[in-house]
């Protein structure tokens, strides 16, 4: 999918579609009513495979939320690129962790990436989607 495509997207449906990597299923229905709440269509899968295929045909996603974490999936910088690699580069990514380290935030800031420590309220999570995607609201 090109950029210019990407892009565009979310201006036609009006809906935020968030791209979800998170290897805790629990916590992934939680958020999918927290979005919705929101206003929001969440898309969530454990890998990068399965967001894929979840979003096969719907809608793409505006940003892309992973945790850093993803158990014995790995971790995300290998799981976004897979992921970037079929829906386009220029797709915002935010990575959660409670790894705060010097060396995990360089990492995620080096790849062009937003950080969010966890744990983080929800309303942090919302305001940051909004601003990273230059939205109000």
């Amino acid at each position: 999918m090109t950029d210019a495509l990407l892009a565009g997207r979310s201006a036609s449906s009006g809906t935020l579609t968030v791209a979800l990597l998170e290897d805790d299923m629990v916590l992934c229905l939680c958020m999918e009513t927290l979005f919705e709440d929101w206003g929001m269509l969440l898309v969530s899968a454990p890998t990068p495979t399965a967001l894929l295929d979840a979003l096969n045909g719907g809608a793409l996603p505006d940003i892309l939320v992973s945790d850093y974490h993803l158990g014995r999936h790995g971790k995300a910088p290998e799981s976004i690129k897979a992921v970037l690699a079929e829906i386009g580069s220029a797709l915002p990514v935010i990575i959660t962790t409670g790894d705060e380290s010097a060396t995990t935030q360089a990492d995620i800031r080096a790849a062009g990436w937003h950080f969010l420590p966890k744990p983080y309220d929800p309303e942090s999570l919302r305001a940051l989607i909004m601003t990273v995607l230059g939205r109000t609201g």
